[in-house]
């Protein structure tokens, strides 16, 4: 995944593209490279349905996003299937393996390696690697440790050979090490890479710029604001907030809740509002394009995220870089980066509408409180967490002395 100027798309590792740009800035000569299925041209490209899918996207050879280049090698993909010899990860491996030796490029062992993010995909990177005769490393981020690996056991599989093959082993929260250990019965070394935070871009605004905003995207002045960003499927705990949103109304009604979303729902969110009497206290933004996203962060009393699982949700930090008092719930990663409950965010247990809704409370009613938690949330990102540079600068560190090894 790589952001793609695509709706829906545009949020599509941007996290991992902040992180690159860290890489580089820290001295590294870095190249994007992801193998996407190969489709004829149009007209033939109609005659398959995953040919037609493969157009419609229309990936090119090679691109620039933001100013890294990135490469997209094609994997084999005949149809009908009985066509190919290989299975799909085989190809991959191939297509990878292929784009070092058509662009004439020869890895140096001791100066170069691969890193992969998302365990089951790093498998198939891992592979190339070694074949090529460089090392690798992965980073886990979230369900390629809490759900692929537990849905079936070839998935099991796939993700134990990667962790314990890998030659430097990286996570994004503390929480998904040991879960990893765990799961797959080892005890191997890793090394927690948080993703940081751009807090030079998500900061406090201006009034003036606060003002603008609203007007921007007619978001009401005389009502204070709960933000949320996050897909809409269940596991994020739309349902629950707007469960507790409904009960909030019953005693505060001077609030309108905003939502901003993108890439697969699960339902629609203004549908879910009304049914709950919620159509005057409500606003989908759907999807904001991510350099326009520090202007959202600003104009929220509150940031509000009630999440069942996650590796560690980076629209959390980015909230806290923006001075805002954070509701999310005490899963995975969140107390790594809201350590106290009450003093830089609140922490409230998974699904429990009736926590949630006290917190919400509480904070719409207190603005000290509002206020006290923001600036205690700043103050940590900026002086405690670091920005991706700060992050990546560390990963590079780490890199280097595997190859040291």
């Amino acid at each position: 995944m790589y952001p793609y100027d695509r709706p829906g798309m545009t949020w599509a590792g941007i996290f991992a593209h902040r992180q690159y740009k860290g890489l580089i800035e820290s001295g590294a000569e870095l190249k994007v490279v992801i193998p996407v299925p190969w489709h004829p041209p149009f007209p033939f490209s109609a005659l398959h349905p995953d040919w037609k899918k493969q157009a419609a996207m229309a990936y090119p050879v090679q691109r620039d996003y933001d100013g890294i280049t990135v490469y997209h090698p094609r994997v084999a993909n005949m149809r009908p299937n009985r066509l190919m010899k290989k299975t799909y990860q085989q190809r991959y491996v191939s297509a990878i393996v292929a784009f070092f030796r058509d662009h004439k490029i020869q890895l140096d062992p001791t100066k170069d390696i691969f890193y992969s993010q998302w365990l089951p995909d790093a498998a198939m990177v891992q592979e190339a690697a070694h074949m090529l005769g460089v090392r690798s490393g992965v980073l886990a981020i979230g369900d390629d440790v809490l759900i692929y690996p537990k849905e079936k056991q070839v998935n099991f599989d796939i993700v134990k050979k990667t962790w314990t093959e890998a030659d430097a082993r990286f996570v994004v929260a503390d929480y998904l090490g040991k879960e990893s250990d765990q799961l797959l019965g080892t005890h191997l070394p890793y090394d927690v890479i948080f993703m940081g935070v751009e807090h030079d871009f998500f900061k406090p605004g201006t009034p003036q710029e606060i003002a603008q905003t609203k007007q921007q995207y007619t978001i009401p002045t005389d009502k204070l604001i709960i933000l949320t960003v996050a897909s809409a499927i269940k596991r994020k705990g739309w349902l629950d907030l707007l469960d507790a949103i409904a009960e909030v109304k019953k005693t505060n009604s001077n609030f309108m809740q905003v939502a901003i979303h993108a890439g697969a729902s699960e339902f629609n969110l203004k549908e879910e509002a009304a049914k709950r009497g919620l159509a005057d206290h409500f606003m989908d933004l759907g999807e904001i394009m991510p350099a326009a996203l520090n202007k959202l962060f600003n104009v929220a009393d509150i940031f509000c995220l009630p999440s069942h699982w996650e590796g560690m949700a980076n629209v959390v930090m980015e909230s806290m870089s923006s001075g805002l008092p954070v509701i999310t719930t005490n899963v995975c990663g969140h107390p790594e980066v809201i350590r106290e409950s009450g003093i830089t965010g609140i922490l409230v247990p998974p699904k429990d509408v009736p926590a949630l809704t006290n917190a919400l409370l509480e904070l719409l009613n207190d603005e000290g409180k509002r206020k006290h938690l923001g600036d205690n949330a700043r103050h940590f990102i900026v002086n405690e967490w670091g920005n991706f540079q700060y992050n990546a600068a560390k990963l590079y560190r780490k890199l280097e002395s595997v190859l040291t090894l």
